[in-house]
């Protein structure tokens, strides 16, 4: 069938959307990752492992949560936004370092993610100076 000079475009000619979404307002902007997409998808995988690495396979709310095992596999690790994610708890912000260095989110068990729930924990000033 062909489509051309009609109102819709063709799939493969619409514009695809970023998998890193920038918002610059405020003083150090922030960035979503589009988790409908695949790229994205492997983007925020990606986030986590280096998360998990800098952390030394250590649950960021390893000391914060009862009975969290401390350990993490990486196939376990989960991204765990320091900030909150909306709804009452913050604005989402998906970057795992500031533009200044410091730190945010971390790789965290599921359950302890859940855990924690909608509480403010700031474990990266404390735990970063902890593991470096």
């Amino acid at each position: 069938m062909n489509t051309e000079g009609s109102a819709f475009p063709r799939p493969k000619d619409s514009p695809r959307e970023p998998e890193v979404i920038r918002y610059p307002e405020g003083p150090r902007g922030r960035q979503v990752i589009d988790l409908s997409l695949p790229e994205g998808k492997a983007e925020y995988r990606r986030r986590v492992e280096e998360m998990w690495k800098r952390q030394k396979g250590i649950c960021c709310l390893y000391g914060h949560i009862p009975n969290c095992p401390g350990r993490l596999r990486l196939d376990m690790a989960t991204f765990e936004h320091e900030g909150g994610r909306g709804m009452g708890g913050g604005t989402r912000d998906d970057r795992i370092v500031l533009p200044d260095g410091r730190w945010i989110n971390g790789a965290a068990h599921y359950l302890c993610n859940k855990k924690r729930g909608s509480s403010h924990i700031p474990y990266n000033n404390r735990d970063r100076e902890r593991l470096l």
